[in-house]
C-alpha cells in the first residue's frame, strides 16, 4: 500500500501499477485506481487492522475529492488516463477493449466511452461506500460519504438509464456486467430491479449458462447474483465446463488461474502469445464465493477482523459436502455440512469472544449465536 501512496498523482489519481514501471503508469483508470480505496478496505474488514486506514487516509480522501469533482469521467480526464481504459478486461462482450471492439480507426467508440463513464461512476459509488464503512470504523465523520452515495446513485440513474431503468445505451442491455453492477449498487428497487433480474437470467440461458465477464464483471458476479436471488445461476457457473468458464480451464489442465478464459483451448492450442499469463489472480475470486457463500463463512464490516461473523451458507447438493477452516484474527472459524440422502448436516464453531449471526438455508431471519460448537440437522 505504501508503494500505491508513492505512487499516487498530483491530482490524486493512482497508477494502474505502483511502483511506477515500465507499463501501467497512466492515472485514474477505472477499477484499477480503485485498488486506493479496496486494498485498505479489504484489509481492515479482513483484520481489523486500523494502521492500514490511518496510513491511507489522506490519500484515499484525496483520490475521493479527485473522483468526485470530476465524476470519474472519462473524457475530463484523458491527460490521465491516456485515452484508454481496460474496463472489464478479457470479458466476452461487446466493448472489449483488448480485443479491441472497444475502438475504431479515430479512437474509443462513443458507446465505449459511455459504458467506461457508467463503469467508473459505478466505482465512484463502492469507493464513497467503502469509505463511509471506513470513517465508521475509525470515529470519523462519515456524512460526507452518505452524501457521496446518493449523489452517486442519482448522477448513475440520471445519466445512463431510461426512466424505465434500461441502459440508454442500447447494446448495454446486452451485456451481463453492466447489469451486475446496477443490482450490485442498488441503483434500482422494485419493479425496475425485477426487470433488470428477469433480463440478467435470459442473457445467462442466452450464453448456454456460461459467463461473459472480464476481469470487474468477474470480480462482482458471484456474491451479486447470490445477493439478488440468483444463487442457482451462480452454483450452476461454478460447475460449468465449457468455455468460458473455472472448470474449462481445470478440465484442460490448470493447476493454477488463468489471465484469459481462452488461455489454452483444447482445439485451438495456445491464446495469444503476447499476453497470456498462466498465473493471475483476477478470476480467483470465485474463491472469496466459495469461502463465504458455499462455505458460509464471511467477515462484518460493522465489526471487522471477525469478532461478529455473518454465517450464511447456500448449498448446492451437486457439490455433496464441503469443509472449510479459517484461521481468523479472532481465532478459528469451522464450517462443514454434507448431505446423507434428503437430509442437510450442518457443523460449524464460532470462536471465543466472537458471535455470528446465522442463516439457515431456506429461511430469511438470522440468529444471533455466541461462541461455541453447533450442529443443526435439516
Amino acid at each position: 500500500m505504501r508503494d500505491l501512496i508513492d505512487s499516487q498523482g498530483e491530482t490524486g489519481g493512482f497508477p494502474g501499477v505502483a511502483p511506477l514501471s515500465q507499463y501501467g503508469n497512466d492515472m485514474t483508470r477505472l477499477g484499477w485506481s480503485d485498488a486506493g480505496v479496496i486494498v485498505p478496505w479489504t484489509i481492515w474488514k479482513q483484520f481489523g487492522d486500523k494502521e492500514i486506514v490511518e496510513l491511507s487516509w489522506d490519500a484515499m480522501e484525496k483520490y475521493m475529492s479527485h473522483i468526485n469533482e470530476t465524476r470519474y469521467d472519462h473524457n475530463t480526464l484523458i491527460g490521465e488516463n491516456g485515452n484508454y481504459q481496460w474496463a472489464d478486461w478479457l470479458s466476452y462482450e461487446p466493448l472489449e477493449s483488448c480485443g479491441g471492439s472497444a475502438f475504431d480507426l479515430n479512437g474509443p467508440l462513443p458507446e465505449a466511452i459511455e459504458y467506461w463513464n457508467y463503469l467508473s461512476a459505478s466505482y465512484w459509488l463502492l469507493d464513497a461506500s467503502m469509505m463511509r464503512d471506513m470513517a465508521i470504523g475509525t470515529g470519523r465523520d462519515a456524512s460526507i460519504y452518505e452524501s457521496m452515495i446518493l449523489n452517486a446513485k442519482n448522477y448513475i440513474r440520471d445519466k445512463f438509464f431510461t426512466l424505465g431503468g434500461k441502459f440508454k445505451t442500447d447494446i448495454l442491455n446486452t451485456m451481463q456486467t453492466p447489469a451486475l453492477f446496477a443490482l450490485k449498487n442498488g441503483i434500482f428497487e422494485g419493479k425496475i430491479k425485477d426487470d433488470i433480474i428477469f433480463r440478467l437470467r435470459e442473457n445467462f440461458e442466452k450464453h448456454g449458462n456460461c459467463l461473459q465477464t472480464g476481469f470487474l464483471g468477474t470480480s462482482i458476479l458471484m456474491p451479486t447474483l447470490t445477493e439478488n436471488g440468483m444463487s442457482d445461476i451462480a452454483w450452476n457457473l461454478l460447475f460449468q465446463r465449457k468455455n468460458p468458464s473455472w472448470l474449462y480451464s481445470i478440465d484442460n489442465g490448470a493447476t493454477t488461474i488463468w489471465e484469459r478464459w481462452n488461455s489454452y483451448m483444447l482445439d485451438q492450442g495456445m491464446g495469444p502469445r503476447g499476453m497470456n499469463s498462466f498465473n493471475h489472480y483476477a478470476y480467483g475470486v470465485v474463491c472469496e464465493w466459495i469461502w463465504e457463500t458455499a462455505a458460509g463463512i464471511s467477515s462484518d464490516p460493522v465489526n471487522p477482523g471477525f469478532k461478529h461473523i455473518i454465517m450464511k451458507p447456500i448449498p448446492d447438493k451437486r457439490l455433496g459436502s464441503i469443509e472449510a477452516v479459517y484461521n481468523s484474527v479472532s481465532g478459528t472459524i469451522k464450517s462443514s455440512w454434507r448431505y446423507e440422502g434428503d437430509k442437510w448436516i450442518w457443523e460449524f464453531s464460532i470462536p471465543d469472544g466472537c458471535t455470528a449471526s446465522v442463516t439457515i438455508p431456506g429461511e430469511s431471519e438470522s440468529r444471533e449465536y455466541i461462541s461455541g460448537d453447533y450442529k443443526i440437522v435439516r
